[in-house]
């Protein structure tokens, strides 16, 4: 892929959006050291941002702007550096594409740059764990291996040191993807977990949202992949890459007591290793001893005699819906956060009429709206609707009993309360322990 080494020197760039952490101070930082001039706003108070600032502050070519962004903003600049996070609609993006300025990525960047084999993951669910585990086969198979995109830190900063024989597994947001449509990049093999409308908020719509999906594999070509699930096999998907279905029958009955959506996950992954020449022996071991990623299903190891999960990268119903149906013993559930657009009618019927849930503590504007609508269907299922993550744990556990679960599947992004999933699920683990601390 063409680098943009020495691209930028010189030129006058717009970033919109610093944020605390992630990519877009990777990029910010990159662009710096390309001998860019950056202009750095953001709507946030400085003051939240202050550990962003200081890392950066020590370039010369930097300028921090705060407050409403508008128009004006992107004006007398070269190109406007976008977090992802900021939906296409805002008006300094608008007016960007208005005057036919570049809009760069943190993502973009690193695709320009990177000179490795590109491996891209994408899907409404599934899509971490995916990337993880073929991540492990790569590695259990001897190739140097480097896992980001939208899980764990920016690859930006080490691109240089990526040599054209190593692999990159990217796991790509909807959102990132939607900011490379115009590039069209040509991944080495790409995967679709799976499609259920989502972040429609952001999108726009279901088909918006599909369509930023497809960006995967537009601009692929015939000796590339493309991998999709068995149920995408009748739907058209752009692209000239070899297209292969998997299913979970794939897997020959290998990791059938694993949980169904951990199951597509290994197939999926299996079909990718498999193209590569990976040996068979050696998929299945490393498959074997994956040991699942932080916040998605992991169970909390505990002296409360429950079984505590911390499923807090659930932020979408189709994903609470994925943890409900592993269910296979009492359970008290904690769902809910900000709303959204999703349609959580899967998700509440399957609440509604499963045998193992003893109760749900609802969260958040979401909660509270499907509060409403479950209690209308279950009159015998006892609920609550919560503050906060603090008291929805203590109802939770003062009505548990022994050898009961308790499951943590929001089922949507973090509300006020938190800044992200990540922080939601360590909080959810400092409950625990500090429950167990009183207990004890």
């Amino acid at each position: 892929m063409q680098s943009d080494r020495g691209a930028f020197a010189g030129k006058q760039l717009c970033a919109l959006g610093l944020g605390r952490f992630g990519g877009q101070l990777a990029a910010i930082e990159y662009l710096l050291k390309q001998g860019a001039h950056l202009r750095v706003t953001d709507a946030a108070n400085p003051e939240t941002l202050a550990e962003s600032i200081e890392s950066l502050s020590h370039y010369p070519g930097i300028e921090f702007e705060f407050g409403p962004q508008t128009v004006e903003t992107v004006k007398n600049c070269d190109a406007l550096l976008v977090s992802p996070a900021i939906r296409p609609s805002h008006p300094c993006i608008m007016a960007a594409k208005k005057w036919d300025l570049p809009l760069l990525t943190e993502i973009g960047l690193f695709l320009n740059a990177c000179r490795g084999q590109v491996l891209a993951i994408s899907g409404t669910v599934g899509k971490s764990t995916t990337a993880a585990m073929l991540t492990d086969i790569l590695r259990a198979a001897g190739k140097i291996t480097y896992l980001g995109g939208n899980i764990g830190n920016s690859l930006l900063p080490i691109v240089e040191q990526i040599q054209s024989e190593d692999f990159v597994v990217l796991e790509l947001s909807s959102f990132q993807l939607d900011y490379l449509r115009q590039r069209q990049p040509a991944f080495t093999a790409a995967v679709l977990t799976n499609l259920t409308p989502h972040h429609l908020e952001w999108h726009g719509s279901a088909e918006a949202y599909r369509e930023a999906k497809a960006v995967m594999f537009q601009g692929q070509i015939s000796t590339q992949l493309s991998v999709l699930p068995e149920s995408q096999r009748h739907e058209s998907w752009p692209g000239k890459a070899e297209r292969v279905y998997y299913r979970v029958d794939d897997l020959n009955g290998e990791f059938a007591d694993w949980p169904a959506h951990d199951q597509n996950n290994a197939a999926a992954t299996m079909r990718v290793a498999r193209w590569l020449g990976i040996e068979k022996s050696v998929i299945l071991e490393a498959l074997h001893h994956y040991s699942g990623l932080p916040h998605r299903l992991e169970e909390i190891p505990n002296s409360l005699h429950r079984t505590i999960i911390n499923d807090s990268k659930s932020t979408s119903p189709i994903a609470a819906l994925a943890a409900i149906e592993t269910l296979s013993s009492p359970t008290w559930v904690i769902i809910g956060g900000a709303d959204s657009l999703d349609d959580p009618t899967p998700l509440l019927s399957r609440l509604i009429h499963h045998e193992n849930i003893q109760g749900i503590a609802w969260m958040g504007p979401a909660g509270n709206r499907l509060a409403g609508i479950f209690a209308l269907q279950n009159t015998e299922t006892p609920q609550t609707v919560e503050d906060n993550l603090n008291s929805a744990w203590r109802w939770c556990w003062e009505n548990s009993q022994r050898d009961h679960t308790i499951l943590m599947s929001p089922g949507y992004p973090s509300f006020n309360e938190f800044l992200n999933y990540e922080a939601r699920g360590e909080q959810f683990v400092m409950l625990v322990r500090e429950t167990e601390s009183q207990t004890n």
